[in-house]
């Protein structure tokens, strides 16, 4: 299996990188291949909302997933369009994605446009949390902002891993050395269910902007989340990106 593992830190030695090697070692040991992005380490400028990809697949002579920006998310795309499954490792600041990381995000933009690539089977995918612990307003905004960016990427983000609190800031991963050699018990780790982070309404998918109709109270905010299971058909329409 080809895996691709992306650190979507800021920095170049701290919690999030200290995972993400320790995930991709795990892979390598039961014999897969792995590739490794570090966000840190590239150059990805932020979207400028130009939409020249929107027009690229109809525009004979360019490629599908063309972008204006002349940067090192081609490199990037290549690796993930190569993957069978990918491995995501990202901090959380303040609920939510760091700019760097947002900037990858937004820059999957062409395959949005592409017919191919949204008609494509998707491939699991997997979205470590790392943080030093303490908001208590979680990281549901981040898994959504994974999920639906991966979705038009050819992924599927089967499932969310908690290490909130449980890197130190020198690199040490509480509990890891029992997971070292066992990528399904990695996998299984702190996992929950990608849909369990969805904001839904008690009879179904909240609609557009339905998370700043949440009420100022955390108890109402807190509403807005739900653990149930997504049918199919729910579950489709989440995954529409």
């Amino acid at each position: 299996m080809k895996r691709l593992v992306i650190c979507g830190s800021p920095r170049a030695a701290g919690r999030s990188r200290a995972l993400a090697e320790a995930v991709g070692e795990t892979y390598a040991l039961v014999g897969d291949a792995v590739n490794h992005v570090n966000l840190s380490d590239v150059r990805i400028a932020p979207c400028t909302g130009c939409e020249r990809c929107a027009v690229s697949e109809r525009t004979p002579g360019i490629d599908d997933l063309y972008c204006i920006i002349a940067d090192d998310m081609m490199t990037v795309r290549e690796l993930m369009n190569a993957s069978d499954e990918l491995t995501v490792v990202c901090p959380v600041y303040f609920s939510g994605a760091p700019s760097q990381f947002k900037a990858f995000l937004d820059r999957l933009q062409p395959y949005y446009y592409s017919s191919k690539w949204r008609a494509a089977k998707k491939r699991p995918a997997h979205l470590f949390v790392v943080g030093e612990g303490g908001d208590p307003h979680g990281f549901a905004p981040l898994v959504g902002e994974v999920r639906s960016a991966l979705s038009v990427a050819g992924f599927r983000l089967d499932a969310v891993h908690d290490w909130v609190g449980r890197v130190e800031a020198d690199g040490s991963l509480a509990g890891f050395d029992r997971l070292r050699e066992q990528p399904e018990a990695l996998l299984a780790e702190g996992s929950a269910p990608a849909s369990d982070y969805l904001f839904i309404e008690p009879d179904g998918i909240r609609p557009a902007g339905a998370f700043s109709a949440c009420k100022a109270s955390h108890t109402q905010a807190a509403a807005c989340v739900s653990v149930r299971p997504l049918d199919d058909a729910a579950a489709q329409e989440a995954d529409c990106g």
